[in-house]
């Protein structure tokens, strides 16, 4: 059994915060800016970090566990599902074509 209905959307609400508040995950990849080769793909992985920590923690908060082989699949789907979204909103804050 994959993830519930309910965790499902606490997961979409963790991508759409993150993708409504872009500076909270951008501020600090911008901050490395001069480090890295390649700064699109550093703010994705940044926020592909920052989702999971935030979904995460409040799932080990709800179900004083962590998540099952199904779940963690439908967890990496959905993201795999919104990540055109996910750098087209990176691209936009950093300026990037």
């Amino acid at each position: 059994m994959g993830l519930d209905v309910i965790e499902e959307k606490n997961l979409n609400d963790a991508i759409v915060y993150a993708l409504d508040y872009p500076n909270v995950v951008l501020s600090e990849a911008k901050s490395f800016a001069s480090e890295i080769t390649v700064l699109e793909d550093f703010a994705y992985g940044l926020y592909l970090g920052y989702i999971s920590g935030v979904f995460f923690d409040r799932f080990l908060a709800r179900n004083k566990g962590y998540l099952y082989s199904e779940e963690l699949t439908d967890f990496h789907s959905i993201l795999v599902k919104r990540s055109p979204e996910i750098r087209l909103k990176i691209k936009a804050n950093l300026s990037l074509k």
